[in-house]
């Protein structure tokens, strides 16, 4: 029987990053072609919305390993 390990929390944390870095950086392109600001504030709410339960889940697997290792 093999034991099958957790991801590490961290990649988690660095993959919502990665992807709120490409949503916003797709807005401001959005924004250049279109003039439009509009596209950074969706750019914004949607890598929100997006990274946010990652970061949430992240957070709490690093708490469990704090408090299970002391």
């Amino acid at each position: 029987m093999t034991l099958v390990s957790k991801p590490d929390p961290r990649k988690k944390l660095i993959q919502a990053a990665v992807i709120d870095a490409v949503l916003i950086g797709l807005g401001v392109v959005a924004f250049i072609t279109t003039g439009s600001p509009l596209w950074i504030l969706l750019a914004i709410l949607v890598g929100t919305g997006i990274s946010a339960p990652l970061m949430i889940s992240a957070m709490r697997q690093i708490k469990e390993q704090d408090n299970a290792s002391g």
